[in-house]
């Protein structure tokens, strides 16, 4: 049984590359250091006026994304605890407190952002130019760590206050 288990993994390594087995550690990180970013941020009581003791993290992505993000559920924010769904169309899209727009998401991230205009979502995201393009959050990747631009502008127009902590080891971008 122990050399399957060892033949499989290898077989992975060798056909996928190390890239399956790095995605999923990658998306491991992104989920808790969104959890750790989302601890810094304050909304309005008006965007828990339908569930008030729910925080809801949408994910536009693969099973394997929303996997890494599910795993956020044993967890709690402000006291409130997390419900992670995925998301596949534009429906609702106001009802969630963050949503995080993967690469394998099946709707492209501007149309995403702008049905997302006018709310007070927190909006993560991976591509190179996520917060430059209205995004709230962008992580990105310099040596295998993992980063993130933050578009102070684009959350101060969804009524979202970020802590000066954040903009110490995040790097800001767009209107400051």
């Amino acid at each position: 049984m122990k050399k399957f288990i060892f033949l499989s993994v290898f077989a992975i390594h060798i056909f996928c590359g190390k890239s399956v087995l790095a995605n999923n550690l990658e998306y491991k990180i992104k989920a808790v250091l969104a959890l750790k970013i989302m601890s810094h941020i304050q909304w309005s009581d008006a965007a828990f006026a339908a569930n008030n003791d729910i925080f809801r993290i949408g994910v536009f992505g693969s099973d394997e994304v929303l996997a890494a993000f599910k795993s956020l559920e044993s967890k709690e924010l402000n006291g409130r605890k997390i419900a992670v769904e995925q998301i596949t169309d534009l429906d609702n899209l106001v009802s969630f407190n963050s949503i995080f727009i993967s690469t394998y998401s099946n709707l492209p991230q501007q149309e995403v952002l702008a049905a997302l205009k006018k709310s007070s979502t927190l909006t993560f995201g991976e591509t190179q130019d996520f917060a430059q393009s209205g995004g709230i959050i962008g992580f990105y990747k310099v040596q295998d760590k993992i980063r993130f631009f933050i578009n102070n502008k684009t959350a101060e127009d969804a009524g979202l206050k970020i802590s000066a902590q954040l903009f110490r080891v995040g790097k800001l971008v767009g209107n400051k």
